[in-house]
């Protein structure tokens, strides 16, 4: 009997999700991984190395979640009855006129990513790889999943992490795999591997300026990534051990994944500059990022939709217009003086909105109670994550708090301090305050009024040096709770520097 007939299966605690798909994606296998970490149970679909699709049995995972998290969508899904499966309800949807094929696309794009980070932080349970499991359907757009299996490594363990790196392979040397955003640690480390004259290992890469866990950290992002490629790589799913060299052969084998549609591509942009009300969001960029990531956007726009680009289409006149818009988001957040002075305008407007609203009561500073009645599965499994989570920030455990607080958002994400909390152990990490502030942003979406969470998005603005930004969070602290010492403490301490 084969390799391939026998190691079909096994425990992600001794091969986990990102390295199985790295290695379908290397050897361009098909089939289905099933995952289980009960109650959750996840399933991941695969033709010839490329991902087709994800789903799971997590109740956020559904769509009808995923558009609930939408504000333009929400109000019209909960007029449908909750009895629809995900295929009736895009379905509704569509004949409705609610969303159009494109949204619909990303939409699902968004599921299989949610279902995914979820699934990659598994280091417990159970899984299962079948070749013959064939699927038929229209699937969303390829979602960038060497991100986030790069990603994913960012979070696990340092102790699990330990366990992995250098198991069956001594030297790394680069891969064939290089858009992908990675952070200085990493970014240092591939830059050692590509100077060497031959294969670096983890001795030639130790410098007295970078510590062993984060060398560790990033050999293994980069591998998942596939940026690094470690020599002799222990696989299970195939048949014989990855050599550089057959790993070209088998790519080479791999059919070409066929170009998307421009006039698609051009409509999704389309859907998501009506949905834009910030310079930030015309660029797809983050309000924390820095000049050369919002210069790196508008340049990738530039390339994939400059109206030049479109002469003989219709959709030209549109796009002349769009890119009008892109234009001028660029123009306004790349010279520094006019951003400051664009962020002030956001800040002031947020601040007109907030001076419309109804006063705070004092039962609007707490964290609302849960409903009455049982528990579903998955809120009992958010809960116990959360607590655990909270636990590890207490004793200083900072990647175990990630780990656990990002399994709690991801299993309920509409419960503010789940996201409030994720965020918060996630600002600790440099590279991660970008998602910490989008996490503590979306807490405050769903309980504008919670001190707790103005004045922890403000110690992330602290942590970055935004000290305007964060006197503001603190101030919207006290706003809310006249008596919060903790937010007079950090107003006093901003106005002393």
């Amino acid at each position: 009997m084969s390799k391939s007939d026998r190691q079909t299966e096994g425990q992600l605690s001794e091969r986990p999700l990102a390295e199985l798909i790295r290695e379908i994606i290397d050897a361009g296998l098909s089939g289905a991984i099933r995952l289980s970490n009960d109650p959750a149970k996840v399933v991941v679909y695969f033709d010839k190395g490329n991902l087709l699709f994800a789903t799971s049995n997590v109740r956020a995972h559904r769509l009808r979640e995923v558009f609930k998290r939408n504000a333009n969508s929400a109000a019209h899904v909960d007029e449908l009855s909750s009895n629809l499966s995900d295929e009736e309800l895009a379905a509704a949807l569509l004949e409705n006129g609610t969303i159009t094929p494109a949204v619909l696309q990303q939409t699902r794009s968004a599921q299989v990513a949610d279902v995914l980070r979820l699934a990659l932080l598994w280091t417990a349970g159970e899984w299962s790889f079948d070749k013959r499991v064939r699927v038929e359907g229209d699937f969303p757009p390829a979602i960038e999943i060497n991100q986030l299996l790069l990603e994913s490594a960012r979070q696990l363990p340092l102790q699990f992490i330990k366990s992995r790196v250098g198991v069956g392979a001594v030297n790394y040397s680069p891969g064939e795999i290089e858009d992908l955003s990675l952070s200085p640690t990493e970014a240092k480390t591939l830059a050692r591997i590509r100077a060497a004259k031959d294969d670096a290992s983890l001795a030639d890469l130790a410098t007295r300026h970078l510590r062993e866990q984060d060398l560790l950290r990033a050999v293994y992002a980069l591998c998942l990534g596939g940026v690094l490629r470690p020599d002799d790589q222990q696989t299970i799913l195939t048949e014989a051990p990855r050599t550089r060299g057959a790993a070209k052969e088998v790519k080479a084998a791999t059919p070409a994944v066929a170009p998307r549609d421009p006039n698609a591509e051009a409509n999704e942009l389309f859907t998501r500059l009506n949905t834009a009300t910030t310079h930030y969001e015309v660029l797809d960029v983050g309000a924390l990022d820095e000049m050369a990531e919002i210069k790196k956007a508008y340049h990738e726009l530039a390339r994939r939709f400059h109206p030049d680009r479109y002469h003989q289409s219709e959709l030209r006149s549109k796009l002349e217009s769009a890119f009008a818009r892109i234009g001028r988001a660029y123009e306004i957040l790349s010279d520094e003086k006019l951003r400051r002075d664009y962020d002030k305008s956001l800040a002031t407007a947020k601040d007109k909105t907030k001076a419309t609203e109804p006063a705070p009561t004092a039962a609007k500073k707490e964290t609302p109670a849960a409903p009455a009645g049982p528990k579903q599965p998955e809120a009992n499994r958010a809960e116990t994550s959360f607590k655990r989570g909270t636990e590890a920030l207490e004793r200083g455990q900072h990647e175990d708090a990630i780990r656990f607080l990002a399994e709690a958002a991801t299993l309920e994400p509409r419960v503010a301090r789940y996201r409030a909390y994720y965020g918060t152990a996630l600002m600790r990490n440099p590279s991660l305050r970008r998602t910490a502030e989008t996490e503590l942003q979306a807490a405050l979406k769903l309980e504008p009024d919670n001190a707790s969470f103005h004045l922890m998005l403000a110690e992330l603005y602290q942590r970055i040096g935004l000290r305007k930004r964060a006197e503001h969070e603190a101030l919207r602290a006290l706003s809310a709770d006249p008596a919060n010492k903790s937010a007079r403490e950090l107003l006093s301490s901003l106005a002393s520097k």
